[in-house]
Order: structure tokens, then sequence, then C-alpha cells
């Protein structure tokens, strides 16, 4: 091992004050620019975020919800309204197709008609 340590002492000339300098700058977990960049995307990113909160909690922004769920529920009540319309129309004409199979065969040409 002596050795790999001697080999080292070629390899890489050893500074003192540069390890000591190197390993208090490794010490810190993150570099300045890096915290002042981060602290400015924070920023940005919460400056556009407040600025929605508080235009989506605005008194229009509330009406128009509210609007739009009241318009959700006549939606609505007009769609089962038209379903139930569409039952009654199928159910009466199902009525007037038997009401007219009636007639014709009543009044077929084969028995004549009826007095």
């Amino acid at each position: 091992m002596d050795t790999e340590e001697d080999m080292s002492e070629f390899l890489m000339p050893i500074d003192k004050e540069k390890d000591s300098s190197e390993s208090a700058l490794c010490g810190r977990k993150l570099p300045l620019w890096l915290g002042l960049l981060l602290l400015l995307v924070a920023v940005g990113l919460l400056v556009p975020m407040i600025y929605f909160a508080v235009i989506a909690n605005s008194k229009a922004c509330v009406d128009g919800l509210q609007a739009q769920k009241e318009c959700q529920e006549v939606n609505q009540h007009v769609q089962r309204q038209l379903t139930q319309a569409q039952e009654l129309l199928n159910e009466k004409k199902a009525e007037a197709a038997t009401c007219k199979q009636a007639v014709v065969s009543h009044c077929s040409p084969s028995r004549g008609p009826r007095t």
C-alpha cells in the first residue's frame, strides 16, 4: 500500500492549502449560484400561482362556475324530459300501428266492409 501512496504523489502533487479549500467547498451541499437559481425559479413559479389563485377565486369566476352548474342542472332536466317524450312517442307509434293494423284487418277487401 505504501507504494500506491508513493505513486499517487508522483501523479498528483499534494498541495495542502488547495486540498483544505476544496474540502471546504465540497462541504457545502449546494453551490451559491445554484441556490440563487433555484430561489429565482421558485419565485418565478410562485408569482403566477398566486396570481392564478386570486383570479380563480374572484367574484366573476365564482359566479361563472355557479352559472355553469345551474346550466348543467337545467340541461340534465331538459334531457330527462326529452327522453320521456321520446319514450311516449314510441308508445304512441306502437299504439297507432296496432290501431292501423286493426282497421286494415277490419276493412280488408276479402271480407268486405262491415255494416
